[in-house]
């Protein structure tokens, strides 16, 4: 997974993401096009998905307390993906 933290002004929020396509779970945007490539040469498909979470730093929070806000809801998440992005 991808990690950033976005700002504009004094709002904050806390971003993960990732490429997931064909059973795969990609932090790398160059890695995942790297697949990309392969897989339309080998199955004719380009298809897959850019999975991103973001929750809001509020002013009185850490940046630690929002990351794992943002981990556990994605382990919640990510178990359900393969139900809209497809093998």
């Amino acid at each position: 997974m991808g990690e950033y933290v976005i700002s504009n002004g004094e709002i904050k929020q806390f971003v993960i993401y990732w490429y997931q396509a064909h059973g795969r779970s990609i932090p790398n945007e160059y890695v995942a096009k790297g697949y990309m490539v392969t897989d339309a040469i080998r199955m004719n498909r380009t298809d897959g998905a850019l999975v991103r979470v973001i929750t809001q730093v509020m002013p009185s929070e850490s940046l630690d307390s929002a990351r794992a806000r943002a981990v556990s809801f994605t382990q919640q998440m990510a178990p359900n993906l393969p139900r809209f992005i497809p093998n």
